[in-house]
């Protein structure tokens, strides 16, 4: 196993995860959104914690298909996946800004908990990773 067969490896692990700790936000935060708000809370929450979900995969997309690639390459997907989230969130924000059929206190709460929630994933995913020290080529 080579090293970028490892950062391979290390993305997969991190979007499955992710997709699972999302998963598991969405259904927690539409449970107290409906408490909190009704259905507007309910959408607020799928909203918000699929938000969450394609921003930190789009990051582990691009490394996992830049894996091969040199440092410089590889940072500048990052970078460009970066803009497009920024992109993104202003295009999210100012599509939903007039309409009421979600809650946005519900979305922020959701959306701030799955991105602190995927940076638990990422750190722990790394850190029981197991990444070769010489690369054989």
């Amino acid at each position: 196993m080579t090293a970028n067969d490892s950062v391979r490896s290390i993305m997969r692990g991190i979007v499955l995860r992710g997709l699972l700790i999302t998963a598991a936000i969405a259904v927690v935060a539409s449970i107290i959104g409906v408490f909190a708000a009704g259905m507007a809370g309910v959408w607020g929450a799928l909203i918000g914690a699929a938000t969450a979900f394609v921003f930190f995969a789009i990051t582990a997309v691009l490394m996992y298909f830049t894996a091969d690639s040199s440092p410089t390459v590889m940072a500048g997907a990052v970078l460009g996946g970066f803009l497009v989230k920024v992109a993104g969130l202003i295009a999210l924000t100012a599509g939903l800004r007039n309409l009421d059929f979600y809650n946005p206190w519900v979305l922020f709460v959701t959306l701030a908990v799955a991105a602190f929630a995927s940076l638990i994933v990422d750190v722990f995913t790394v850190q029981r990773a197991r990444l070769p020290i010489i690369d054989e080529k």
